[in-house]
């Protein structure tokens, strides 16, 4: 499923991460994409890939069900549809959406131990 979200607050890899997803590069195509499981297994979880468009960045997402076997006729078993997808990526959106603008965002004071024991 893919879907074109515009008039992002700040850059698509911060906010892809902020929405719980975890980077990953791949050597070998030079390509980057992003996972985020389901629970604590491995399989199945979401992976998700970000092309920058004009005003906005495509979100293409499909749910892995187990690793890729890749042999003869064989890729990976992904869903790139149904209600679960739907529900994941109306999440991201909303996420995309509502967060801050980079510059709203103001760095936290650091305080030392005693500032912190005492205010």
């Amino acid at each position: 499923m893919k879907i074109v979200i515009q008039n992002l607050k700040d850059n698509p890899r911060t906010l892809i991460r902020r929405a719980g997803y975890s980077e990953h590069y791949d050597n070998k195509s030079g390509e980057t994409s992003y996972s985020r499981r389901l629970d604590r297994n491995i399989f199945p979880k979401f992976h998700a890939y970000l092309s920058e468009r004009d005003n906005g960045v495509e979100v293409s997402l499909h749910l892995d069900q187990k690793q890729p076997s890749y042999g003869v006729g064989h890729m990976h078993s992904g869903d790139y549809d149904g209600p679960l997808i739907e529900r994941e990526m109306g999440r991201i959106k909303q996420s995309f959406e509502s967060a801050p603008a980079a510059e709203d965002e103001k760095p936290k004071e650091k305080k030392g131990f005693f500032g912190k024991l005492f205010g």
